[in-house]
């Protein structure tokens, strides 16, 4: 028997809960901040990677297990985006805890390394990779589904 599926919706202190990480409704894979509702494209999965301990893929349920969140590998890598689920670093992600009673936590690649965590830009309302300790770094996870 499997684990039931936990999905979360992700928002940051920057923006605020009335804001979250979502996904452009198109075939692009782009991704923006967008009005926190009961949307697929905002409903987020923590997906284990296979022997890689405290990893994990991020999945929405709008689009399933074929994609995942990655990097963009274009020399600047901070660009943000879905592709195609595949063993690759920008895909494993890690999330530390900001604090530890909490449930925000900053979230970083493989392929970025631990000093560049997921932002956003501050007038243009999408995510990017970014280094620092902004509040657009500091992401809420809270539990918006539990299903099969």
């Amino acid at each position: 028997m499997s684990s039931p599926v936990v999905y979360y919706r992700l928002t940051n202190d920057y923006n605020g809960p009335s804001w979250a990480l979502d996904v452009v409704p198109d075939s692009s894979g782009e991704l923006s901040i967008a009005r926190a509702g009961d949307y697929s494209g905002q409903q987020w999965k923590l997906v284990p990677v296979n022997g890689q301990a405290n990893k994990f893929y991020l999945r929405t349920q709008y689009k399933g297990d074929e994609l995942s969140l990655d990097i963009i590998n274009d020399g600047t890598n901070d660009r943000v985006h879905l592709a195609k689920t595949g063993n690759y670093t920008g895909q494993f992600w890690t999330l530390t805890k900001v604090s530890p009673e909490g449930t925000t936590f900053r979230l970083s690649t493989d392929f970025t390394g631990p000093d560049k965590f997921l932002d956003v830009f501050s007038d243009k309302m999408k995510p990017r990779m970014a280094t620092g300790n902004t509040t657009g770094m500091k992401w809420e996870l809270t539990v918006t589904k539990i299903g099969s």
